[in-house]
């Protein structure tokens, strides 16, 4: 866009040109008169012709003079600091304004322009020698920001910048809302202000030293230029130290919660480690249980604010955890179902623990933006996955007594019933359908344990199309049973035609007299009756389900 080019006299040029072909002719003149050199003195009239040669191109002497001297500012015309100031004003033109007449710093082509134009403000401030702010303030910054900055260096940073074009009263972290003060907006302003104003006054310096007529002085140039960027920093550092520290008093506060999720895991293990030490168990110490309530609350005000993959519960308490652990204490035998809640709930505790003790280590790892941490939120979608089923089916003892009392039916039809057992093994979509008419088939019988009323309360009002069916299904159930020749027999088949076991028609001949078989409508009530179990409360049911199959 800019460029710069110096003309010589058009006369240099040519007359250097003739001169030297001239001096040519001269030197073989000269040569050959050398040779005759004795001849040429033994006549007047032969030295006649040799001076009368010389002094033929004489005249072509006067044009080898030296050009006039450059003055000071042809000078700088000419030098790398000239030069610079160009690239400097170049870089300027290659800025992009968006619509709202501000630059544009977000695009990745944005930001390099802008970063290329504060790397040449910085290269002018060191060859024109500015006395700029010493950048000592930066050791006090925390790790997280020096580490953007280079050692010894004015490290113009086009995230500062941005912030000062933009200068947003306030930002949200975890929620929160928190105000810059009006020292800090101001401050900004001010910075924005005198970026836009020191690229106007250095395109304008460029274009008066490039003006033939120009009658300043370089030492006046100079000192422009180093005025206006002494200027530029005295802003720039004063906008950077206030509004950084006023970003890492914002950010401490949004890590408060992970702060004293550290205090407390380190008392818990404190507390922990007395007890290992007497050999002394801890399952009664009311104060380590005290501790860990403590710390399960604050691992609750985290999820709270960070877990944007789940529901962000923080009504979790140390209950859950009680309960998983005195139920592996209780049961001889836990059933599978209880045993592996039971331990992702220890483990997700756990997990919680070691990724708090990691953080202790450097806090400033953890992105204040709790939401921005993956390994947190993951963590916390662990911890609230198995602490809210342990909410529901720990706290609550009828819900745990049928979580168990349909694990053990499963348990033992799968060790009954080859179909079933790889229906279980394959985790097959029949089990939708086989499970449920599990239930309904004990429901018949009130031993269900309430789990139809659970998942499916219609199910037992008679004004209702699936109550209706209900009232079809005891009437016909209770027909079979007094047809059948054996109450257990009549049961294990319609069980194993509900489960679609194959099964021998003699034996369903020898259960019940064919005049009196109503087996087949039966069985059809207990699957439409099933299906709705599981439809009515899909959710409920799922998860009901899910972790009895876990």
């Amino acid at each position: 866009m800019y460029s710069y080019s110096f003309d010589m006299p058009e006369n240099v040029t040519s007359d250097h040109s003739s001169f030297h072909e001239q001096s040519e002719d001269l030197q073989d003149i000269t040569l050959n008169s050398s040779e005759s050199e004795e001849d040429s003195y033994q006549s007047i009239s032969d030295k006649g012709e040799l001076s009368e040669s010389h002094s033929r191109y004489l005249p072509f002497r006067s044009s080898t003079a030296p050009p006039r001297p450059l003055t000071d500012i042809e000078e700088f015309r000419r030098s790398s600091d000239f030069l610079l100031l160009e690239h400097t004003v170049i870089c300027s033109s290659q800025l992009f304004l968006r619509s709202d007449q501000r630059y544009d710093l977000d695009s990745e082509h944005g930001q390099r322009s802008c970063k290329k134009l504060l790397n040449q403000i910085e290269k002018l401030c060191e060859v024109f020698k500015v006395p700029c702010t010493s950048r000592d303030y930066r050791n006090k910054f925390s790790r997280a920001y020096r580490v953007l900055y280079r050692e010894n260096s004015l490290c113009y940073l086009t995230e500062i910048l941005d912030s000062a074009q933009e200068g947003f009263p306030y930002l949200y972290v975890n929620g929160e809302k928190y105000v810059f003060s009006d020292e800090v907006l101001q401050a900004g302003r001010n910075l924005f202000q005198k970026f836009i104003k020191i690229q106007n006054i250095l395109k304008e310096i460029y274009n008066r030293v490039c003006e033939e007529t120009f009658a300043g002085t370089v030492e006046q140039i100079k000192q422009e230029i180093s005025d206006i960027l002494l200027d530029f920093d005295n802003l720039w550092v004063e906008f950077e130290q206030l509004y950084v520290h006023e970003l890492m008093a914002i950010e401490s506060d949004a890590r408060r919660y992970i702060e004293e999720a550290i205090t407390q895991e380190q008392e818990v293990t404190r507390i922990e480690n007395i007890y290992k030490e007497q050999n002394k168990s801890p399952l009664d110490s009311s104060e380590l249980q005290d501790a860990k309530a403590k710390l399960v609350t604050i691992i609750g005000k985290i999820n709270s604010v960070a877990n944007i993959e789940g529901k962000g519960r923080d009504d979790l308490t140390i209950d859950i955890l009680k309960a998983a652990e005195a139920l592996i204490r209780r049961m001889s035998t836990p059933a599978r179902c209880i045993r592996n809640l039971a331990e992702k709930i220890k483990q997700a505790f756990i997990g919680m623990r070691v990724l708090i003790r990691k953080y202790s280590q450097n806090i400033e790892i953890v992105d204040p933006q709790l939401k921005n941490n993956p390994e947190l939120v993951e963590a916390l979608m662990a911890f609230e996955s198995s602490w809210e089923r342990g909410k529901i089916y720990f706290i609550n003892s009828k819900k745990c007594n049928q979580l168990v009392f349909l694990s053990s039916i499963i348990e033992s039809t799968g060790n009954k019933y080859q179909v079933f057992k790889e229906q279980l093994e394959c985790s097959d979509s029949e089990l939708f359908v086989s499970i449920p008419s599990l239930i309904v088939i004990k429901a018949l019988e009130d031993q269900d344990r309430g789990i139809c009323k659970s998942f499916c309360a219609p199910i037992f009002d008679e004004t209702e199309k699936v109550g209706g069916v209900w009232k079809r299904l005891k009437r016909s159930y209770k027909y079979g049973k007094l047809a059948a020749s054996s109450f257990t027999e009549y049961t294990e088949l319609l069980t194993a035609m509900a489960l679609g076991e194959p099964y021998d028609q003699n034996f369903r001949a020898q259960v019940l007299d064919p005049n009196f078989d109503n087996l087949d409508s039966t069985v059809s009530k207990i699957k439409y009756l099933a299906i709705e179990l599981h439809r009515h409360k899909p959710t409920d049911w799922n998860r009901f389900l899910d972790i009895i199959l876990c």
